[in-house]
C-alpha cells in the first residue's frame, strides 16, 4: 500500500518529503510513509486514483486503535484522511515493480557494481527495459546520478485532475 500511495502522490511530494518515505520504506516502517504520502496529498489536494482512495479508506478504516504511539499517529493519519480526494482521470496503478529496491541491487546482479558509470547505466538501462522500477529504485537513481535514465514522461501537475 505504502509504494503504491507514494506513486500515486509522486507529482506532489516534496524532496524532503521524498526522503522521508525512503528511508521509512528502507527500515521497513510503511505507515510512516503512508502519513507522508496522506499528508501531502490533504495539504495539496492533489487526488487518488478512485481505486486506490477507496482501498487506502478500507485500509485505514481495518487499523486497531491500540497503543498510545500508533493512536497518536493513527490519529493524525484519520483526519488528514478526511481531506483525500479521488478523481477517475487518472490511471490505474497497480503497485507490480521489479524486485530491487537501490541501484546497487541492479548493478551487483549484473556484475557491474564496481565498473565504470558507462558500464553501470548501461546495465540500469537494460534492467528498466524489462522492469518497472519502485518509488525507492526512482529515487535511489537520482541521488546516485542515474536519473537521467527515467526517461518518463514528467509527472502530471497537481492542477487540472477532475476530482469527485
Amino acid at each position: 500500500m505504502a509504494e503504491v500511495m507514494w506513486e500515486a502522490a509522486e507529482p506532489c511530494l516534496s524532496e524532503a518529503q521524498r526522503l522521508a518515505a525512503l528511508t521509512a520504506l528502507h527500515v521497513g516502517e510503511p505507515s510512516p510513509v503512508i502519513l507522508v504520502v496522506v499528508t501531502a496529498l490533504s495539504r495539496s489536494g492533489y487526488p487518488l486514483p478512485s481505486e486506490l482512495h477507496m482501498a487506502f479508506h478500507e485500509w485505514l478504516r481495518q487499523r486497531p486503535d491500540v497503543g498510545s504511539h500508533a493512536e497518536w499517529s493513527l490519529l493524525e493519519l484519520r483526519v488528514m484522511a478526511a481531506d483525500v480526494k479521488a478523481t477517475v482521470n487518472v490511471g490505474r496503478i497497480d503497485g507490480r515493480y521489479g524486485d530491487a529496491t537501490l541501484c546497487y541491487f541492479v548493478l551487483d546482479d549484473a556484475g557491474v557494481a564496481d565498473a565504470a558509470p558507462e558500464q553501470q547505466a548501461d546495465a540500469l538501462r537494460r534492467w528498466l527495459s524489462a522492469s518497472r522500477p519502485s518509488p525507492s529504485l526512482r529515487k535511489d537513481m537520482r541521488l546516485n546520478g542515474f536519473g537521467y535514465l527515467l526517461d518518463t514522461p514528467e509527472p502530471p501537475s497537481c492542477d487540472g485532475l477532475g476530482t469527485k
